[in-house]
């Protein structure tokens, strides 16, 4: 779990209901398109909002030692499992569903993890290349969710300054990662 991801865990343990928004805001959509590979889009909804219902009921007790976007397609990919077996009468459909599923819980998670190890590292690399203060600037924006007007006045520099550091920063990650944005949209790690 990234530094940012457990900023966002912490607040959301704390009750934190805007972090909480947001972590919605910035998966739901995902995860919806992700559990209707696997069941009906009205299914596919109601498991989602199960998902973000048990994250915010249990929030106090979560303990995820992966990263978040592991761990909520994870939960996602369960859900689905489990409202799949728990159908009394399953269609041909549903029960190719279901194998798929059981499939890619055995064999896809590893390759998830190296991937989001690779893509992380790629990113990680990336990042250190900036100007330090062009970096300074882009992590507080992206990682410590600071506004423009914030990051100014933290650094004393102007709003321009900061727009025109965040502005270098995206081009140049967008440059180095070119090959792998597919990835970091679809997996929800833009520039997080």
């Amino acid at each position: 779990m990234n530094p940012s991801e457990k900023i966002i865990l912490q607040a959301i343990k704390g009750g934190e209901v805007t972090m909480y928004k947001e972590l919605f805001r910035k998966y739901s959509k995902s995860l919806f398109y992700y559990a209707c590979k696997f069941i009906s889009p009205d299914d596919a909804r109601d498991v989602v909002q199960d998902v973000f219902i048990a994250i915010w009921t249990q929030r106090s007790h979560l303990d995820i030692k992966t990263s978040l976007n592991s761990y909520l397609f994870g939960v996602t990919r369960n859900k689905c499992l489990k409202h799949l077996q728990k159908k009394e009468r399953t269609s041909p459909d549903d029960q190719l569903s279901l194998m798929e599923i059981q499939h890619y819980e055995t064999y896809n998670d590893g390759i998830n993890t190296l991937i989001e190890k690779e893509l992380n590292h790629k990113y990680e690399e990336a990042l250190q290349q900036l100007p330090p203060k062009c970096l300074e600037v882009f992590l507080l924006s992206r990682r410590q969710h600071l506004k423009n007007k914030e990051i100014a006045e933290t650094l004393s520099i102007s709003e321009k300054a900061v727009e025109k550091h965040i502005n270098k920063a995206l081009k140049h990650l967008k440059k180095e990662l070119k090959e792998y944005l597919p990835l970091l949209y679809y997996l929800g790690q833009f520039w997080g």
